[in-house]
Order: C-alpha cells, then sequence, then structure tokens
C-alpha cells in the first residue's frame, strides 16, 4: 500500500511542478528563453533553466517545445527536477480572452528528487513561495512518458524509486480539477493509477483528491479519496480508502463459489514520516451477512522504523468462505488428540514468516470457525523475537468454553518450543473432550471446570510443570510434574502432587485428552515415581479422604512404600506390600490394618466394585452388627505354584472374637478350589445372630453364643457346609451340601436340629412374638431342609411346644419381592384369640379386665402366607369349642383372613369367612358366619342348674367393624343377622300363672300391692316350663350392640313380646320379656294380667327381676269388682228407705207452702188498699196548688198590663227621642222583664 500511495504523490508532485513549467508560455512571446525561466522561478518558487533548444510558433497554433527544462537544485548541483523534452500546442482564440487553451502536451522523460529532511519536511516547500495562475489555463490532454521519481529519506536513510512513470493527464484550469491515469513501477512492483483532483477555494488549505492504485501483480485494487493539504510544510492526505478485488480475481472467485470477494474500507492519512489507517473495516463473505473485522495500522517509516496492526471482528466461519466441506463436523477424524492438534498449531505457526521490522501485532476476533473448531474471543498481542516471537498475552477461547492464555517466548527455529507461564480454564470440560477426542469420558462429563496454570518448558523430549496448581472442579492440586523421554530409554514420569482432592478417573481422562487413545497403555510403558498427598483421593467411583502413600513401579514391579488412609468410605486403613512378577505367576506379600465404627459404607463399596453375590449383599445389610472393627490382615500371593491367595484375619468386630482363614488355590480361576473356617464368640446372641445374616431386634436371650462356619469345595461351587450355634440352653446345627456360586447361592439340602428349654428370647428377638408370650415356651424341631433357586422347603417338619404339636411342611418363595410362604400344617389345639392377639395385640387390659383402648399397634406388612391348617380344637372365646376346625388361612402381616371354614360348633355345623386386620394401626373386622342345626341349650345361660332353654336354632350373620383400638372395633360393630328358633322350651316360665294364684289372692286380706302379690306369682311362674312354637329373632348391630326388637311369641296361655341388646364390648345383656297372660272368664276392662321378665348382666349369667305391676293391677282391679258389688247391694236399701222419707218431706212442704201463700195474698191486699189512700190525697194537693198558681199568673199579668199603660201615656206625652242607644230589642215598646212575676220563680 505504502508503494501504491508514493507512486501517486510522486506523480503529483510532477503533474504541479509541470503545470507551473507552462504558465509563463501565456504570459508574454518576446524574449521568450529569459522570461520563461524567469516567470517560471517566480511562479514555482525554485529555480527554472532551459538548458536545451527552445522552438516556438504561433500558426497555425501556438506551439512550444522546450528541451532539457531544469528546477532547482540540491547542495551536490542535482536539480531536483528535470524533464528531456517538453512541448504543448495551444489554441490562439482563448488568448484574447487572457486565457490559455492548451490541447496537447507532451512531457517526455521527466525526472524528480523528492527529500525528506530529518526535521520531516521536503525540501520542494523550502525557499521562496509559488505563485501560479492556476486558474486561466486549461489543460486538454498532457502525455507524461518515461517519467522518474526518487524518494530519498533522511530520517531513515533509505531511498524510494517510482521508475516507468507514464500517464494521461487534463484539467480544466491549473487548479484543478485534475484528471490523471497511467502506470509506474513503485520499486520494481508495477501497476495502474488514477487521480482526480478538486478544484481547491480561495485561501484553502487543501483541495480533494481521489486516487485509485491496482498492483499488477495484486488481485486486489486500492481508491482513496480524501484531502491533500500542507501542514507546517509537511504534506498530508487524508481520507476514507475501499480496497477490493480486481475484476479479474473477483471472476475467478466467483467461478469457484458463489462467496464476493473480500471488501475493506476505512480512513487514512499519509504523511512523510508514517502511514497510518486509523479505522479499517473488511467484510468477508455475503453480501448480506458479511464477515466483519475491524481495526487500526501504523506503518512508522520514520528513524525507528517498526509497525503496529490491530484486528477485531465478528466470528469468522471459515467454511463459508471456500471449499472448506473435507474440514467439516462430518469429516472430523476423532482420533486427532490434543497433542498432536497442538503439534499442528505449532507446524502452522512456522509457516508463518517473522517479521524483521520492530513491531507488535494485536488481534482481537469474537470467534473463528475451522471445521469442527470454534475459537472464542482471540486476542493475540506479538512482537518479533528472533527466530519466534515474544508473546506478551495471548488469549482465546476454545470449545468447552474453555480460556487459554500464555506469556512467554516460542520458538520456532528447528525444534518448536515454549517456556513461559500457561493457563488453561475450561468451564465446559465435557465440550473440550468432545472437540479434542471426539467423545467424554463420565469422569469428564461430571466436572464443571477444569483447568492448571504453571511455569513450563516444553519441547519434545521435557514437559516440565514447575508450580503446578491443577483445578477439576473444587479440586485443588499444587506441586511438580515432570515427562521426559530420551533417545533408547523408557519414558519416566516423576510427580509430587498435593492438593485437597486427587481424583484418579479425572487424571486419567484428561490424560487420555491430551495423549490420545494410547493413554492407558502409554502410561503403563512409562517408570513411574510418585508421592501423592491429598485431603481426598477418587479413583474408580472410589472416594478416600487423608491419603498419603509413597510408591514406585518399575520393570512390572510394584512397591508399595507407605500408604495410609484415614477416611475410605468410613474405614481407616494402612497397608505396605510388595508385588511383581506376571498374571500367570506371581509373588507378594502385605500387610493390612482394617479399623471402621460402621463399617456399612465400606462394604457397600466393596459391593459395587465386586461380582453380585447374595453373600455380599447380605453382608451390606447386616453391615450394622459389625460396628466397632478392629482387624489384622495377613496376605500372600503366589505358593507353591505361585497362582493362590491366602488370607488370615484375626480381631475383633462388635464384641465379637473373630477368627478367619481363607484359602484360594488359584486367583485366576473361577473353579479354584475354596477353604474356610470361621469362629466368631460373643457374649451377646442378638449380635451374632446379625453377624449371621439374620435381623435380630437388640434383645437378650442366652448368652456366650459360639458361632462356627466350616465350608470346603473342591470345585469353587459345591460345597460341605456345616453350621453351628451353641448357648448353655440352645443347640442349633445345620449340615449338607449348598452351592456358593452366585445364581444358585445356598441351593442343596441339609439337616436341622434345634432344641431350646426356652424358644421364646430367640422368637422375640428376630420379631416374631407369639401372643400371650412371656411364661417361657421349651422347644424341640427338626426339619428336613430343601433349597433351590425358588423356594426353600421345610419338610418333615415336627415341633414340640408347649404341649402342643406341629406338623406339616413350609415352603418360602425365594425370588418373590416379598416373604411369600406356603403351608400344610395340622395342629392339636388353638385359640382365636390368640389369632386376633397377632394382628390386634392384646385384647384385654390386664389393669382393667376391659377390652384394651390401648391404640393397635402398626404392624409391618409385605408378607404374603398362605396355609391349610387342620386344628382339633379351636377355642373362639365364646359358647365352647370348635371340633374339628378346617380353613384356609392368609396372613399378608397386617391382615389374617380365614377362608371355607368349616368345624362343630353348639352341636350344630359352622361355616363362614372371618378376617381380621391391622392396616398401620385402623383395625378392621369382617365376617360371615353361618350355623346349622345348633344346639340352644350350648348357647343360653344356666337356671336353677339348667340351661334356661333348650330346643335347636340356626345363624346366619354377617358383620363388620373398625376401629384404632380393640374397644374401639368392639365399639364400632355394625351388622344384621336372624336367629331361628325349633323345639324351643324355656326352663322358669310357667304361663298357667292365673289359676294357680288366684285363689291365693282372694285370700289375701287388705290392700294388694305388687310386693305381696310378688312372692305367690314367682313360686307360681317357676313351677313348670313353657314349650314355644317355632319362631324367628331378626337382629341387627350397631356401634357394638346387638338389638332385637318386637319379637313375639303366642301360646293358649299367654303372648310374649321381647326386647333385647347385647353389648359385645362390655360382653353384657338387657332384654325384657313381656307376658300378657289370657285370663278367660276372669277377663276384665281396663286391665290385663301380665309381668315382664327382665334380665341384666354378663351374657354368661344375667340376672333376673320380674315387674308385676300388670299383675297387680289386674288382681286389684278384680277385688275392686267384688267389694264394689257387695257395696251396691247394701246401697239399694239404704236408698229405699231414704225415697219414703223424702215422700213424707215433700208433702208436708208443699201444706207449708200453700200457707204461706194464703199469708202473702192478705198483706199484699191490705198494701194494696193504703196506697191508693196515699195517690187521692196527693192528687187533691195537687189541686189546690194549680188553683193557686193561676190565680197568682192572672194577678200579675193585671199588673204588666197597667204598668205598660202607664208607660204608653208617659211616652206620647214626651216629645219624639233618638233610641235609646243601649236598647237591643228590635221593637222600642217591649217592656223590661220582670222578673218577679215569671211564673214558678220565687
Amino acid at each position: 500500500m505504502v508503494g501504491r500511495i508514493l507512486v501517486f504523490l510522486g506523480g503529483l508532485l510532477v503533474v504541479v511542478l509541470f503545470s507551473a513549467l507552462l504558465a509563463p508560455l501565456f504570459v508574454d512571446w518576446t524574449d521568450f528563453r529569459k522570461d520563461f525561466e524567469a516567470q517560471a522561478s517566480r511562479i514555482i518558487g525554485k529555480k527554472v533553466v532551459v538548458h536545451g533548444a527552445v522552438d516556438a510558433r504561433l500558426l497555425p497554433f501556438p506551439s512550444v517545445t522546450l528541451h532539457d527544462v531544469r528546477v532547482g537544485q540540491e547542495a551536490d548541483g542535482t536539480p531536483l527536477v528535470r524533464v528531456e523534452r517538453f512541448s504543448m500546442d495551444a489554441e490562439l482564440a482563448p488568448f484574447l480572452s487572457g486565457e490559455a487553451l492548451i490541447f496537447d502536451m507532451r512531457i517526455e522523460e521527466p525526472v524528480a528528487r523528492v527529500r525528506l529532511l530529518k526535521d520531516g519536511t521536503l525540501d520542494w516547500m523550502r525557499g521562496s513561495r509559488a505563485d501560479i495562475p492556476a486558474r486561466s489555463v486549461v489543460l486538454e490532454n498532457v502525455h507524461v512518458t518515461g517519467g522518474r521519481v526518487e524518494f530519498i529519506d533522511d530520517q531513515s536513510g533509505r531511498t524510494r524509486l517510482i521508475s516507468d512513470l507514464s500517464a494521461e493527464m487534463s484539467a480544466k484550469s491549473l487548479a484543478g480539477p485534475w484528471r490523471i491515469e497511467g502506470n509506474a513501477a513503485l520499486d520494481g512492483e508495477k501497476g495502474a493509477f488514477s487521480l482526480v483532483s478538486g478544484q481547491p477555494e480561495p485561501g484553502a488549505a487543501g483541495m480533494r483528491l481521489k486516487s485509485k492504485i491496482m498492483p499488477q501483480t495484486r488481485p486486489f485494487e486500492i481508491e482513496l479519496d480524501g484531502e491533500l493539504k500542507l501542514v507546517d510544510s509537511r504534506p498530508i492526505y487524508q481520507g476514507a480508502f475501499s480496497m477490493s478485488a480486481t475484476s479479474k480475481a473477483a471472476a475467478v472467485k466467483r467461478d469457484k463459489a458463489d462467496t464476493p470477494p473480500p471488501r475493506l474500507t476505512g480512513s487514512f492519512e499519509l504523511t512523510n514520516e508514517s502511514m497510518r489507517v486509523p479505522a479499517y473495516r473488511m467484510e468477508v463473505g455475503a453480501l448480506d451477512d458479511p464477515y466483519v473485522i475491524t481495526g487500526e495500522a501504523t506503518l512508522d517509516t520514520g528513524k525507528q522504523a517498526q509497525f503496529l496492526l490491530t484486528a477485531e471482528g465478528q466470528q469468522i466461519d471459515v467454511n463459508r468462505f471456500g471449499n472448506q466441506g473435507e474440514r467439516g463436523k462430518t469429516g472430523r477424524n476423532a482420533s486427532i488428540s490434543a497433542k498432536e492438534r497442538l503439534g499442528l498449531f505449532m507446524e502452522t505457526l512456522a509457516a508463518v514468516p517473522v517479521p524483521q521490522v520492530p513491531g507488535k501485532a494485536n488481534l482481537r476476533l469474537p470467534a473463528i470457525v475451522i471445521g469442527d473448531t470454534t475459537i472464542r474471543d482471540v486476542k493475540l498481542d506479538v512482537r518479533p523475537a528472533g527466530d519466534g516471537w515474544a508473546v506478551d498475552n495471548a488469549v482465546a477461547t476454545l470449545p468447552g468454553r474453555t480460556q487459554i492464555e500464555a506469556k512467554g517466548m516460542l520458538s520456532l527455529g528447528s525444534e518448536a518450543a515454549f517456556s513461559g507461564e500457561m493457563l488453561v480454564a475450561s468451564n465446559q470440560p465435557s465440550g473440550l473432550a468432545s472437540w479434542l477426542s471426539g467423545n467424554v469420558d463420565p469422569a469428564i462429563r461430571k466436572l464443571k471446570s477444569v483447568g492448571f496454570s504453571a511455569l513450563v518448558s516444553l519441547t519434545p523430549e521435557l514437559q516440565r510443570f514447575e508450580r503446578l496448581e491443577f483445578i477439576a472442579g473444587q479440586d485443588i492440586l499444587h506441586g511438580r510434574l515432570e515427562r521426559q523421554a530420551l533417545d533408547k530409554q523408557a519414558p519416566s514420569i516423576s510427580m509430587d502432587l498435593n492438593g485437597n482432592t486427587i481424583d484418579f478417573d479425572v487424571l486419567r481422562a484428561i490424560a487420555g485428552i491430551v495423549a490420545g487413545q494410547e493413554a492407558d497403555s502409554g502410561l503403563l510403558d512409562h517408570r513411574i515415581a510418585a508421592q501423592l498427598k491429598a485431603s481426598k483421593f477418587i479413583a474408580f467411583g472410589v472416594e478416600a479422604e487423608n491419603v498419603d502413600t509413597v510408591f514406585t513401579v518399575a520393570d512390572g514391579a510394584l512397591s508399595l512404600e507407605r500408604l495410609t488412609v484415614g477416611n475410605l468410605a468410613g474405614a481407616a486403613l494402612t497397608a505396605i506390600g510388595r508385588a511383581e512378577g506376571t498374571l500367570a505367576k506371581y509373588t507378594g506379600t502385605g500387610r493390612m490394618t482394617f479399623q471402621a465404627f460402621d463399617p456399612g459404607p465400606f462394604l457397600t463399596m466393596l459391593r459395587q466394585h465386586l461380582p453380585p453375590h447374595p453373600a455380599i449383599d447380605r453382608l451390606v445389610r447386616n453391615a450394622a452388627w459389625f460396628a466397632n472393627s478392629d482387624l489384622k490382615l495377613t496376605l500372600a500371593l503366589g505358593g507353591d505354584d505361585g497362582s493362590g491367595l491366602s488370607v488370615k484375619m484375626a480381631g475383633v468386630t462388635n464384641g465379637s472374637r473373630v477368627n478367619l482363614d481363607f484359602r484360594l488355590a488359584d486367583l485366576m480361576s473361577k473353579t479354584s478350589a475354596i477353604g474356610f473356617d470361621a469362629t466368631l464368640e460373643n457374649p451377646v446372641t442378638s449380635i451374632l445372630f446379625g453377624q449371621a445374616g439374620f435381623e435380630p431386634l437388640p434383645l437378650e436371650a442366652d448368652s456366650n453364643g459360639v458361632l462356627a462356619v466350616r465350608v470346603k469345595s473342591d470345585d469353587g461351587t459345591s460345597a460341605d457346609t456345616t453350621v453351628t450355634f451353641n448357648t448353655q440352653q440352645t443347640a442349633f446345627s445345620a449340615g449338607g451340601k449348598v452351592d456358593l456360586s452366585a445364581a444358585n447361592f445356598l441351593a442343596g439340602q441339609m439337616k436341622l436340629t434345634l432344641e431350646s428349654a426356652d424358644i421364646e428370647p430367640y422368637l422375640i428377638m428376630n420379631a416374631l412374638p407369639l401372643p400371650q408370650i412371656g411364661t417361657g415356651l421349651p422347644l424341640k424341631a427338626t426339619a428336613d431342609l430343601a433349597i433351590d433357586a425358588a423356594k426353600v422347603d421345610f419338610q418333615n417338619l415336627a415341633i414340640s411346644a408347649g404341649g402342643n404339636t406341629i406338623n406339616g411342611g413350609v415352603s418360602v418363595t425365594r425370588d418373590a419381592p416379598s416373604f411369600t410362604a406356603s403351608a400344610d400344617l395340622k395342629l392339636a389345639t388353638a385359640d382365636l384369640g390368640t389369632l386376633a392377639e397377632l394382628v390386634y395385640g392384646p385384647l384385654v387390659d390386664a389393669a382393667t379386665s376391659r377390652y384394651a383402648a390401648t391404640p393397635l399397634p402398626k404392624l409391618v406388612g409385605g408378607l404374603s402366607i398362605a396355609a391349610k391348617v387342620a386344628v382339633q380344637s379351636v377355642s373362639p372365646g365364646l359358647f365352647g369349642p370348635i371340633r374339628d376346625f378346617t380353613a384356609n388361612l392368609g396372613f399378608n402381616g397386617e391382615q389374617v383372613t380365614l377362608d371355607d371354614i368349616q368345624g362343630n360348633w353348639s352341636g350344630g355345623k359352622l361355616s363362614g369367612r372371618l378376617s381380621l386386620g391391622n392396616a398401620n394401626g385402623n383395625g378392621f373386622l369382617q365376617t360371615q358366619l353361618a350355623v346349622a342345626d345348633g344346639d340352644t341349650a350350648a348357647i343360653v345361660w344356666q337356671y336353677a342348674g339348667s340351661p334356661v332353654a333348650s330346643g335347636k336354632f340356626r345363624l346366619e350373620m354377617s358383620a363388620e367393624a373398625t376401629g384404632k383400638s380393640v374397644a374401639d372395633l368392639f365399639g364400632s360393630a355394625s351388622g344384621s343377622g336372624e336367629l331361628g328358633f325349633n323345639g324351643t322350651r324355656i326352663n322358669g316360665l310357667n304361663l298357667a300363672v292365673l289359676p294357680m294364684l288366684i285363689p291365693a289372692v282372694d285370700a289375701m286380706q287388705g290392700e294388694l300391692t305388687q310386693e305381696r302379690i310378688l312372692p305367690p306369682a314367682i313360686a307360681a311362674l317357676d313351677q313348670g316350663e313353657t314349650e314355644l312354637p317355632p319362631f324367628v329373632v331378626p337382629f341387627n348391630l350397631t356401634s357394638g350392640i346387638v338389638r332385637a326388637q318386637n319379637v313375639a311369641v303366642a301360646t293358649d296361655q299367654a303372648q310374649l313380646s321381647a326386647d333385647a341388646a347385647i353389648d359385645l364390648a362390655g360382653e353384657s345383656l338387657q332384654a325384657g320379656v313381656a307376658v300378657a297372660f289370657n285370663p278367660g272368664a276372669e277377663a276384665l276392662s281396663g286391665a290385663e294380667p301380665g309381668i315382664t321378665l327382665n334380665y341384666a348382666g354378663p351374657i354368661a349369667a344375667p340376672q333376673r327381676t320380674i315387674d308385676a305391676a300388670d299383675l297387680s293391677g289386674f288382681l286389684s282391679l278384680r277385688a275392686f269388682e267384688r267389694e264394689r258389688r257387695r257395696v251396691e247391694r247394701l246401697q239399694s236399701n239404704v236408698l229405699e228407705k231414704q225415697r219414703l222419707r223424702r215422700e213424707v218431706a215433700l208433702y208436708k212442704y208443699r201444706a207449708d207452702e200453700r200457707q204461706a201463700a194464703r199469708e202473702r195474698a192478705a198483706a199484699e191486699e191490705q198494701m194494696r188498699r193504703a196506697e191508693e189512700i196515699r195517690l187521692r190525697q196527693l192528687a187533691r194537693e195537687a189541686e189546690r196548688l194549680r188553683r193557686e198558681a193561676l190565680a197568682k199568673a192572672a194577678q200579675e199579668k193585671a199588673e204588666a198590663e197597667r204598668r205598660l199603660q202607664e208607660q204608653q201615656k208617659l211616652q206620647q206625652q214626651a216629645p219624639a227621642a233618638t233610641p235609646d242607644a243601649g236598647s237591643g230589642g228590635a221593637n222600642g215598646n217591649t217592656p223590661p222583664l220582670n222578673f218577679d212575676v215569671l211564673p214558678k220563680i220565687q
């Protein structure tokens, strides 16, 4: 790019110079040579001399030719510009207006020397100032041929040469705009160029210039568009540029693929001392979605030449820019390891030439995609250093979000090497592993991060990591690691590592990534010396804590100098030893100690890494019984034939003294002979049971138990086995031949014998408590044991325990998901209460003798037991035993069912079904029972030494109950049923009571009360029995109470009706029987003879009370009627006498009444007469008074008339006057009132 810019700068200077030289030709034609030199010198600002001939003519058009024109000179006399021949042709007409139009100009073999002074200015700019008449000259065609420009840089001492310069130029004026096209060679590299300038404004410091450079041997072209100006006598050309592929290169590119060629744009600034690109943008790929790189570049051509290049870009997919399909993901070679990839990368770097100019390069790219590889966040700061690079900073993100950083010296000479600081950190190790090796080890997949930092020295022969810090997830290791591989010597590895965690699987997987597929096999070819110390060590899925070991591996021998493990799955281990030889023949010895408070995790770990075997599984399940283990082991490998293994172990585990001797004839053979002898002694027998594989409760039985096991096998499978267990009171032995293989473990046949003075503690210890346990249970048992893959059979079982005998067989299924067994048993006796206690616990509270109100126990389910049972006598707890009982029994740990029950009970045939359950403390009961042709006397209580009833009965009933205690079960029972009776005779119930009772009552004197009647009534009632006709008693069971209501039975002597209630929880009876006697001729209206028999108390012996109120009322009413008839006879005599007395009194009364009437009439007549006299006197007095009043009224009237007349006379005599104002009458002649003369007013 620098050469192309110098081409157009040199051409521009030549054009400016030659343009200035032409201007004087059009000013003055006289004394041409002298005036030309003077005017040209003034215009250009440099001395101009024409050394050659001058030819000029005016017609037919002005023309001039100058030879050997020189401009200025340097100190040694060399001219700044020399033109071998200069000629031009001009139009004449424009001269008349003061303008020169040159339609053809030829400049041949111009030579220019441009010197950059040490102060950075051009020597051309020194001296006088130019005065160019730029706007009065027009150039139509200017031809430059054979040009040459020398650029002399005094700052750097270098000289650049532009040769073979030829150009075609034109200009509207010398000030522009100019248009130039031509060819030249910069330091021998040829190319074409074009220039287009603008016309500067008056007073402007520069002008616009657009140029284009087209190198001949390069497939691109550059366009510059900017401003050319002088600043402090230093030329500066700055603006924007673009670079693109040439049309020919683009055509070739399009022929290969549809991807367009790269494009480059940006800004630039050219000075005498440097070429600077402040910002550039390069686009690669498709036009609509290009890959973009931006940055800046600087080339300092001054005294200390150096360069600077920075680049920042977007993600770039190289596959998009060409035919890279074979490098794509589908073509990935998964076997290429990190080591091989690093080698390829070093080869690529070696192919990059190292610049010999001081400088630095900075590269910033977000991502580069090449085939299956995506490298992100690329940052590279490097400086040339001899035959390599000084890496100031190298950062990149590899696949798997892996950050890699490096600083140091990278040598790319005959042997690639790197020394310095290195850091590699991956936040997605599985992605890194997939990229490097094509697959992901499970140990890598579980890591969230992995990485290391170290001072490294890497050469093909030596890889050394000092001050190593290795991190895998949360695990950190420190130390050093070195691998050395010299010619004709076995490679060696030495390491000294310590940290919080060493994960062997992770280290092996990482080694596989780095070294490739030969990592494991290659590691075995090394001589290894290692010292490892870690708080945690993980290998093959096993985790150990506080590990400290020193070991060496060389020439097929392993020497373990020290191994201390503070915690391996809960166990502390120490070991030393040495082994050597081959797999076919080996020798070695070792000692080991084992201590574990809880060996369960350790045994679980062993099971995970050993072949599956039921013995190991059982050992793991019972690991808690081996607590506080302290064991010492001695191992010996080899032996006489070099293939055996001998292990001797002694110590204490959970208080048991252990002695074990294990012998294996051939360690590599599956059919090797085996010998095993073990003895365990412990004063606590429950511990021995747990160590033997059982799951006992921590309860005591006999003390000082000894458990011995002896196994001897010639083929490793079938073995003669003997197991014995002995205490002071119990002896057990089992002997026979069993299979030791995992598939058929313990399959075979054995003879069992067991004798114990009290087996109850062992039953309780093994969670098999029988109901009503605690009184001791001596036992003797024998059986033949047959075991196969499917089941365990106890044949010819004979048990004698507590006076009862059990015979039959039991079969236990081995492969069932839960305990499954079937049996066929015959028992002498059994108790349904015992069976209920198996499900519900104790039925009766010993403190209250009532049904237990305590919550039901929570049982463990998961069982499946089916048995056919036959029992000679079963006690149901009520109404006598069941004889010849048979049923199908089922038990699942929470529920007992008895199906197809058959038996003889209460003189009849019993059948039905019974289910007792306890689901997590919630009890339930369901039953359906039927009794046919039962004996009534067997189910009723006794009265006076005999059953209260006799006859036959039948029963059909169903019931169910739920509750959280036994008392709740009985209290919530519900159901229904029916009792049918036939031929029933009631003892102590004589219904012919009245004929016997009436004579006795008639003889009684006084009031007949119930207390007086009861004794003879009871005596009569108890004398005899009553036979009832067939009847049915329906009943309901609700809330634990059986109720029968409105039961009616009729006989000739009486009507019976009864109600009854039986409380099952309280086992009590409440009943009432109303007896209504038939009185016959003794019937009375309003009274019925009857009694009520009330029964209350325990079901087995209720108490009877009699209510004789109705009978007492009847007899009292009968006595009253007898007395009433006697009284009525006496009353009839008295009434007749009273009638006669009443008639005599009537007659006397009537005479008295008549006399009184006569006397009343005489008195009334006398009174009438006296009243008449009085009335006459009153009439006479009234007449007298009337007359006096009339006389007085007439007198007063006469007086009034006299006064009136007197007044009239007075008025006539007196003159007329105004009526008196106080007069209110309508007539003034009305006389005044005289109250004294008003009638009857005194």
